[in-house]
């Protein structure tokens, strides 16, 4: 079982937890004299976001299997949730997100949904697309190309289906 180095996972779901219902109670404050009052912790824990938060890190530990469709669809709500600016149609995560305990816990519950046979090396995924290790890792960062951590290892691998996506299109070759 990977843990969560600095914190346990709970206390990583609750200062999620506590940031977002900050944020919207501090919007709320400024729209409506009447804003309700902060939530608990324990009203936060047994909100949809409490919950899917806490599922997540079940998967990520291997205690629990559901599909990698609906996996990655919620970690990508989580992550446009955290991310996208109010007015902004897209979010970017700023790779240091996937260094901090909450991107760990969400990076380990991406991984546990692939197969190895699903993932590669970004020196190969490079390889497979004529580019540089540097184009692969702007790809990622702009979401061209799926990628997922292994916490355990600490090696980041790109997800197969998206690197051979990509060379059908004619993505590589060319650095762009």
């Amino acid at each position: 079982m990977v843990e969560v180095d600095r914190k346990s996972e709970q206390d990583v779901i609750d200062e999620a937890l506590v940031v977002l219902n900050s944020q919207h109670h501090r919007l709320m404050r400024q729209l409506s004299p009447h804003a309700p009052e902060n939530l608990t912790i324990e009203q936060l824990r047994r909100s949809q976001l409490g919950r899917i938060l806490s599922r997540l890190a079940a998967v990520g530990r291997g205690e629990i299997r559901e599909d990698k469709e609906q996996v990655l669809g919620v970690i990508d709500e989580v992550l446009s949730l955290l991310f996208t600016p109010p007015y902004g149609d897209d979010y970017t995560v700023p790779r240091s997100f996937w260094e901090s305990d909450l991107g760990r816990m969400l990076s380990m519950a991406k991984y546990r949904t692939f197969e190895p046979a699903e993932l590669i090396s970004i020196g190969n995924a490079a390889q497979q697309l004529g580019v540089t290790r540097p184009t692969i890792y702007r790809w990622m960062d702009d979401r061209m190309l799926g990628y997922v951590r292994d916490e355990m290892s600490g090696r980041t691998f790109v997800v197969r289906e998206d690197v051979e996506t990509l060379r059908q299109q004619g993505g590589g070759a060319e650095e762009p």
